[in-house]
């Protein structure tokens, strides 16, 4: 798709890859895909290398994006509000996005007419797993003295009509799975891919922050042209196991 998008002039995906938690969730999404959630946990808890042939697919699919002009340019050091923006104004064909961009495309706007679709498989070994599904959780302070008066304001909240109500002025995802049925039919393709879905939040073990951050900026060096993925990979290892010593 993406060479006939380049015959018509047509840039392919946009995102903010200047914010690089978007380029760990894309890559995160790939690596369960080709290797699948054991070995990438197995990865953080030091049990698998980064140097290891699947994790250098991982990295070689930006090697590849980039090879293929499927990047728009200037995306290591995008904001996603930018890449929204072209991507709201047609200027684009694709966009890595999440669920939010429903109610911010409207905004920019209203008339786009548009899809949500999976990332394409790099693999058919484990299926196409993406972050989602683990929004944040209503608390109430247990020192507080209005307790009871806390809960049943959540209860209201998000019970199905309420939610519906939310789903439909603000265009996000209801915390209510009952109340899906209602919602616009382009979150309905976002909800649609809810069984698809992991995210490090519910993880039993999570990855340095000196590792994500190597993985991270190393992954906008190969879209540049300045590392290849296995350059990557050996540093990225290197980090992993000087952080493993400090433990």
């Amino acid at each position: 798709m993406n060479k006939k998008l380049k015959q018509k002039g047509i840039q392919g995906l946009v995102s903010g890859w200047g914010e690089i938690w978007m380029i760990y969730c894309l890559a995160s999404n790939y690596a369960f895909n080709i290797m699948g959630k054991d070995k990438v946990l197995g990865t953080i808890r030091g049990e698998v290398p980064y140097t290891d042939p699947d994790w250098i697919r991982v990295f070689d699919l930006f090697r590849e994006m980039r090879d293929e002009g499927v990047l728009a340019s200037g995306i290591v050091t995008m904001i996603n509000k930018t890449a929204e923006q072209l991507f709201a104004n047609n200027r684009a064909a694709f966009a890595f996005n999440g669920s939010w961009c429903v109610n911010v495309y409207r905004g920019m706007n209203p008339d786009l007419n548009y899809g949500v679709m999976l990332p394409p498989q790099a693999s058919d070994s484990f299926p196409m797993t993406i972050w989602g599904g683990a929004g944040s959780s209503f608390m109430v302070n247990a020192n507080s003295r209005n307790i009871q008066e806390s809960i049943s304001f959540l209860k209201w909240i998000t019970d199905s009509k309420q939610q519906i109500y939310l789903a439909k002025e603000t265009q996000n995802l209801p915390s209510n799975k009952y109340s899906l049925k209602e919602i616009p039919a382009v979150l309905a393709q976002f909800a649609s891919a809810m069984d698809n879905t992991t995210h490090p939040s519910i993880w039993a073990v999570n990855e340095f922050p000196s590792v994500i951050e190597a993985f991270d900026r190393g992954i906008q060096s190969i879209i540049i042209g300045e590392k290849t993925p296995e350059q990557l990979a050996r540093e990225v290892q290197e980090i992993k196991e000087r952080e493993l010593l400090k433990k």
